[in-house]
């Protein structure tokens, strides 16, 4: 998902002294390890003869857990660079449902009118929008800007439920001579708006560059085109304000609603918290996030840090004396450097779920112990991964296929089956599910087979006739 520029070529570093002057101012999951599966098809994508599509887009995702953690499934757009594919996994790698190739970003599970519901962003460009999905994978509402672009990075509903926060992009004509900049410059603004969910009435925009400096970016404001602020991420806060996590400031902001003042800056060259030192200090981050104990996470892409790391980073903030102490630095064993996307998630019990953004890694820690890890086939990740207790129950009906003797039954997405039963020729038997795709010898001889669902109490659920 490379959304640029976010690379460190163009950012404006600035010197220690200067930096530092700013600074001061259910059950558990079983024991597993998912490595290569002797059905892993070759070139490192999900196994499935009853879904040939799927067998030729999923990537495989490698595993490895301790028993201690979250046995949520993950939700993520994988993908080798520009928008990824969408798809859930769970914690011994084996999908759980793969919703296409391409155009996705962003998914994730919230509330839509009391129900479940999954969002993500689908599109390009202007087609570009966040589509919210029932339990059967079926499109219930989709959003767009009004007069801009909808952007990737983040989507929230309310939590009243009354009202969605979507962002976009706005180029803006500037003269950056005073900067020793280009008089014909444009900055690129950024821009976030909340929509009421009946109505779509926009009831509240804010614009980056109505409250903020350009001096603020640590891009280079000698180029030609900037992106000085780059949202990605908000959430609404407790108190009714929204927590807003500025890359190419290296800045977290609190906003006050309706006005959209900035109540405090933490990080980059402004920050209203001191921080002990360089070292404690985030630059270029992704998903700033308020915790349940009134803290605030971010995922520390590092892009300034020396040496480079990415990290999953807590503050803890003192209010009285304006000053923030890093009490976790989440890194896995050795050290890596993704330099753009990523993201940290607090989940219900505890644990701390990190994407280590283009690394392809995952790592979920119970305090400072990974206790499960990740990995994509290289050259894959994904914009985050995220935790929802999803349970689906697709509105298409499981495939099967018979090929050299072996049954192959799937239903891509279903996450109540237990087990299969299969009838043919007036024999019938039941095998337990085995990953995305179970696979057995069928019953009978020659007649078709027909294949049936069944959940934890044996109750059908969907079914079909494939013949040999």
């Amino acid at each position: 998902m490379r959304f640029p520029p976010h690379g460190p070529a163009r950012r404006r570093v600035l010197a220690p002294a200067v930096l530092a002057l700013a600074l001061a101012g259910p059950l558990a999951a079983p024991a597993a390890t998912a490595g290569a599966r002797a059905d892993r098809a070759p070139d490192d994508r999900v196994a499935a003869l009853s879904r040939p599509d799927i067998a030729a887009e999923a990537p495989a995702l490698t595993t490895k857990t301790t028993g201690a953690a979250d046995d949520r499934p993950l939700l993520v757009t994988p993908g080798t660079d520009s928008t990824g594919g969408v798809g859930i996994y769970d914690n011994s790698g084996e999908l759980i449902w793969w919703g296409g190739e391409g155009g996705h970003t962003n998914l994730a599970a919230t509330t839509y009118r009391g129900e479940p519901v999954l969002s993500v962003h689908k599109g390009k460009g202007a087609e570009g929008r966040y589509v919210l999905l029932d339990r059967s994978y079926r499109e219930v509402a989709s959003f767009r800007m009004k007069g801009y672009t909808t952007d990737v990075h983040d989507f929230r509903v309310s939590p009243d439920g009354e009202r969605v926060l979507l962002m976009g992009y706005h180029p803006v004509p500037y003269d950056l001579s005073a900067y020793g900049g280009p008089k014909d410059a444009t900055v690129t603004d950024a821009v976030i708006q909340e929509q009421d969910i009946d109505t779509g009435e926009v009831t509240f925009e804010w614009s980056a560059l109505d409250h903020v400096p350009v001096t603020e970016t640590q891009l280079a404001l000698t180029e030609k085109d900037v992106d000085f602020f780059h949202i990605n991420s908000f959430a609404y806060e407790p108190d009714g304000g929204l927590l807003v996590s500025a890359r190419h400031t290296s800045t977290v902001y609190k906003l006050t609603l309706p006005d959209g003042d900035i109540a405090w800056r933490l990080g980059g060259t402004n920050s209203d918290y001191s921080l002990p030192s360089l070292a404690d200090a985030f630059s270029f981050q992704h998903d700033a996030r308020r915790l349940k104990d009134g803290s605030i996470s971010v995922f520390d892409n590092g892009n300034l840090a020396t040496p480079q790391r990415s990290r999953g980073a807590v503050y803890t903030l003192d209010d009285g004396q304006r000053t923030a102490k890093l009490t976790r630095d989440l890194q896995p064993d050795p050290p890596v450097y993704g330099s753009y996307t990523g993201g940290s998630a607090e989940l219900p019990g505890g644990n701390m779920l990190v994407s280590y953004g283009e690394t392809g890694l995952i790592t979920e820690f119970r305090g400072d112990e990974p206790v499960f890890t990740g990995r994509w086939p290289d050259g894959w990740f994904s914009y985050r991964a995220e935790r929802a207790d999803w349970h689906g129950t697709p509105a298409k009906r499981p495939d099967a296929v018979v090929r050299d003797g072996t049954l192959a039954v799937s239903w891509n997405g279903a996450t109540e089956v237990a087990s299969w039963r299969l009838s043919a020729d007036g024999e019938t038997r039941t095998v337990r599910k085995s990953g995305f795709e179970t696979r057995t010898a069928p019953p009978g001889d020659d007649g078709p087979v027909k294949v049936t669902a069944l959940d934890d109490d044996g109750h059908a659920l969907a079914g079909r006739t494939v013949r040999r």
